[in-house]
């Protein structure tokens, strides 16, 4: 098996670090400047910055556009401070309008960028003039907000077009069992979640992993290990609905998705699996289960939904360091 590669953190923990540096970057520019009045909202940045760290590495749905906001008003009390519109701290605005951006779900990025109109409202309460151009100083501002984002956009670019030429390779559907792989999964799980939260319905992931497969399959031969996966695999097809759908994630492992199922009835439908599977000869051999399962939206993350459920299913000794292929959602993009 191989190792657990690293997951790729939220967008909110990604934005709560560079958040950090940025503040941190700002106040040592304040002070190459000379610019001591915009140290403090600088600091304040830095501070709530790591505080910030703390909130998204829990729950990073939590408070996200309210630190948004925060870094906007910060920057523009700190540009208030050390000049206004013809401040040199100016230079930082594309550079937070990039750090906003920069990996977050194009649907957020209105509400990343658009608090950035508090920059023109805190330099007009400060200087109503502007330094005597209104129209200049605001039309500099969107320019250089307007940078940020196009810097963003190109950033985001080149890895979806990368993903998507290794994607062509990828299979869709697993010979040994006729289910969708794990390519499919993502793209499955982003629809499945938007109607799950449109239609205010819960969403479970099922995890089933073939306890003993690496023996059966030295014992066996591939053959007809495979044909304990399949065994399995019609087992959790029928049990997955109308709606859901099963797919084989690893050599070992099928994920079942159930739409409009809660996590207690998922647990009742994963035990009725492992029943079934434990409950008579699969190629010849007794097969046992070991299960695992989710729930949205009480997981809001696609992928801690998938890595919650695959974590359950896991030996107790390797509960701190799975051994498996973590789910690539970056293919549902």
């Amino acid at each position: 098996m191989s190792r657990l590669s690293r997951r790729r953190p939220d967008p909110a923990l990604l934005r709560a670090r560079y958040r950090t540096l940025f503040f941190l970057l700002v106040t040592a520019l304040a002070l190459a400047l000379g610019e001591r009045a915009a140290v403090a909202p600088a600091v304040a940045g830095v501070l709530y910055g790591v505080y910030s760290m703390r909130v998204a590495g829990r729950r990073p749905e939590d408070l996200a556009h309210t630190f948004v906001v925060l870094d906007w008003a910060c920057l523009g009390i700190a540009l208030a401070l050390s000049g206004g519109s013809g401040s040199w701290l100016l230079v930082a605005v594309p550079f937070l309008a990039f750090g906003q951006l920069a990996g977050a779900p194009r649907a957020d990025w209105p509400f990343l960028v658009g608090p950035s109109l508090l920059l023109l409202v805190i330099l007009a309460i400060a200087d109503p003039t502007m330094g005597g151009t209104r129209i200049g100083a605001a039309a500099k501002l969107i320019v250089l907000v307007a940078g940020g984002c196009v810097a963003a956009t190109r950033v985001r670019r080149r890895p979806v077009a990368e993903r998507r030429r290794r994607q062509a390779h990828v299979p869709k559907v697993d010979p040994g069992t006729g289910l969708s792989t794990m390519a499919c999964l993502p793209g499955f799980l982003e629809v499945s979640t938007a109607t799950a939260l449109d239609e205010h319905r819960p969403l479970s992931v099922v995890y089933l992993r073939l306890e003993h497969y690496e023996d059966s399959r030295n014992f066996l031969g591939e053959q007809r290990s495979e044909e304990l996966v399949r065994g399995v695999a019609r087992r959790a097809e029928r049990r997955v609905g109308a709606d859901g759908r099963a797919f084989r994630v690893r050599p070992d492992a099928i994920v079942m998705v159930l739409p409009g199922v809660s996590l207690s009835e998922a647990r009742e439908t994963a035990a009725v699996v492992a029943h079934d599977v434990a409950g008579g000869l699969i190629a010849g051999r007794r097969q046992t289960v070991a299960t695992g399962v989710s729930s949205f939206p009480t997981v809001r993350s696609i992928e801690d939904l998938l890595t919650a459920a695959q974590d359950e299913a896991q030996p107790a000794a390797l509960s701190t360091e799975v051994a498996g292929t973590v789910i690539p959602l970056a293919a549902a993009q």
